[in-house]
């Protein structure tokens, strides 16, 4: 079994979608083709519901430009902004919304193509919270739910949006816990599709790293020194330990993560340098193209069946239209 896994990073994810855009153009595959599960955190989920939408990597990485240059304005940085966000999200939920709306349409999660978990985290509970699909019969739940809320539900980062409300629960982004998904992705194709653990192996995508070094004044400093830094390095930190977990679990030889390193402060995860991370997906797709082929390309991914009916889809969506 073959699973493609997708990490968090905010605008930085549009690395992710063109490197997987590149690797189909460049070896003429379709890359859903090879993957029996997908796994994603953060826009790392929002791609992972694209693909189960139906939807190519390239026009996934179209549509996840405009996202980018429409949820996260320049006109929010200025010093106003950033008092505001002292007491309030420094961007517009609404706005992500609508973007989302643009790329998923009204389908639910469970016309997805493929099976899909995607992470998020309950703030009342204080529990994870998984969105999957109705891969197994006892997923009952989560194919009622719109794709637009599973995406606003798992991107809901602290202090960039407000949490999402979702089935009546309050979520935000799944990447304070898991912001590579690898071993959630492990732990579902063990337990609920049955796949030996010996027999899964595993694509991991990142959206750049840093060497990771904080600068020294965090050293003796306190709030001020460390907040600008506290919610990369949960990530980063989200991402290392996920990637050490899985690559244990499936061995190395079972585990492949592709990323790149870029100097501490290249990116952020508003950033609005999507050409720069356009071109280095260029790159690091010929790179990868090679291993991708000799580990993953030959696998032909198992026909997905749904436990759920189109006539019971069809009544979802006919019910939710109504409540609107």
């Amino acid at each position: 079994m073959q699973v493609l896994a997708l990490d968090g990073g905010g605008a930085k994810a549009l690395f992710t979608i063109n490197v997987l855009a590149r690797l189909e153009e460049d070896l003429g595959v379709c890359i859903t083709d090879a993957f029996d599960l997908i796994a994603g955190t953060s826009a790392g989920g929002i791609i992972a519901l694209g693909l189960g939408a139906g939807l190519s990597p390239a026009e996934i990485a179209d549509h996840y430009e405009s996202l980018v240059t429409t949820i996260f304005p320049a006109s929010r940085r200025t010093r106003r902004s950033l008092m505001r966000r002292i007491t309030h999200p420094q961007y517009d939920a609404d706005a992500l919304t609508e973007a989302l709306k643009d790329v998923l349409g009204d389908r639910l999660l469970g016309e997805s193509v493929k099976p899909l978990v995607v992470t998020s985290w309950d703030v009342r509970s204080g529990e994870v919270h998984l969105f999957k699909t109705p891969h197994h019969r006892r997923l009952t739940r989560d194919w009622k739910i719109p794709m637009v809320d599973v995406a606003r539900a798992t991107s809901a980062a602290p202090t960039f949006f407000a949490p999402a409300t979702v089935d009546d629960q309050h979520l935000i982004d799944g990447g304070i816990w898991a912001n590579n998904p690898s071993v959630v992705a492990i732990a579902e194709a063990v337990s609920m599709l049955e796949a030996p653990l010996s027999q899964i192996k595993v694509l991991n995508v990142g959206t750049t790293d840093t060497l990771g070094m904080l600068p020294n004044s965090i050293h003796t400093g306190g709030l001020k020194a460390w907040l600008p830094h506290v919610l990369p390095l949960l990530m980063r930190a989200g991402s290392k330990s996920g990637e050490g977990v899985a690559e244990h679990l499936v061995g190395p030889e079972n585990y492949t993560r592709f990323d790149v390193v870029v100097p501490e402060g290249t990116f952020t995860l508003d950033t609005q340098r999507t050409a720069d991370l356009k071109a280095l997906a260029s790159g690091a797709a010929r790179r990868l193209g090679p291993a991708y082929t000799a580990r993953f390309a030959a696998h032909n991914a198992a026909a997905y069946q749904p436990h759920v009916t189109p006539d019971q889809i069809a009544r979802q969506k006919e019910r939710l239209h109504g409540e609107r």
